[in-house]
């Protein structure tokens, strides 16, 4: 039977949402991180509807509620999340702005998907949330955790040879996705550069020109994003009136790592609401 590359079409991008009881002063769309339910989120997206804020959290291909599953026969990539399913997202949930901002905020590989959208589309979100983003580029890191991004980038194109798709699931690391979703993120790990296959765009030149507001929260024990791979992200954003902050265990009350930010995401809420009421008064730096 013939390899069909292509995803199967879906009738357009699930949103879980959490709208605030009060007038929105504004409206995030979140965007995930790899293999991570859009559920994962709910504490976060429910402090900040309750501070007046619309939520929207975007359910990636693959993952959580999504009805698509990678296999040898459903494959995807970047350019389907990029063209397709965030484009869809902001249309639904910014078509009645009544004049309210929308923002993004990606963390981790969402980070990275709301970066190059705000590259790509500036003329359709208001600002841009980093949480815990940093880039998977291979000379970011040094000891283990270089070793371990090696050790993936040699193992993702014979798992993709062999089952037609990523075990991340069984690995432990990022879940069961899609063969050309993994050779994206392998490309970025290899060379330090944003592309997917089927966009022909230099993306970094995009992000280098975008020049709107960005916030970007780093967690202090981050093996994930460490300092030097958060800025191999934040540095592409050279025109951008960039905010930065590390968060650290005595702050946030646990350890400040990649995940566990969400589970008890009071301080996250309180910067993330902080920033968008400083940036819709134009004072945020």
């Amino acid at each position: 039977m013939p390899d069909d590359t292509r995803a199967q079409r879906v009738d357009g991008p699930r949103l879980l949402r959490f709208p605030t009881c009060d007038h929105a002063t504004g409206k995030v769309l979140v965007l995930p991180a790899l293999g991570v339910p859009a559920r994962f989120y709910a504490q976060l997206a429910e402090q900040l509807a309750a501070r007046g804020l619309e939520i929207a959290v975007l359910e990636l291909r693959g993952t959580g509620d999504s009805p698509l599953r990678a296999s040898r026969r459903c494959d995807f990539g970047f350019a389907e999340l990029l063209d397709e399913d965030i484009p869809a997202a902001l249309h639904s949930l910014g078509c009645a702005r009544d004049g309210q901002p929308v923002w993004l905020l990606g963390h981790s590989l969402g980070g990275h998907l709301a970066a190059i959208t705000a590259g790509r589309m500036p003329e359709d979100i208001d600002g841009l949330m980093l949480v815990a983003c940093g880039s998977p580029w291979r000379n970011a890191y040094h000891g283990a955790t270089r070793r371990r991004i090696d050790a993936l980038c040699a193992l993702i194109p014979v798992c993709n040879a062999l089952l037609g798709y990523f075990p991340g699931d069984r690995i432990g690391f990022g879940g069961r996705q899609p063969r050309r979703l993994m050779r994206d993120w392998r490309a970025l790990a290899l060379t330090g550069r944003y592309s997917a296959e089927g966009i022909d765009e230099d993306l970094d030149a995009g992000l280098a020109h975008y020049a709107g507001s960005v916030l970007s929260l780093r967690m202090a024990e981050d093996t994930f994003a460490p300092e030097s791979a958060v800025r191999a992200v934040t540095g592409k954003l050279t025109s951008a009136v960039l905010e930065s902050a590390v968060i650290d265990a005595a702050e946030l009350g646990q350890p400040a790592d990649h995940f566990r930010w969400a589970k008890q995401p009071e301080v996250i809420t309180h910067r993330v609401a902080d920033w968008c009421t400083r940036a819709t008064q134009g004072t945020a730096t």
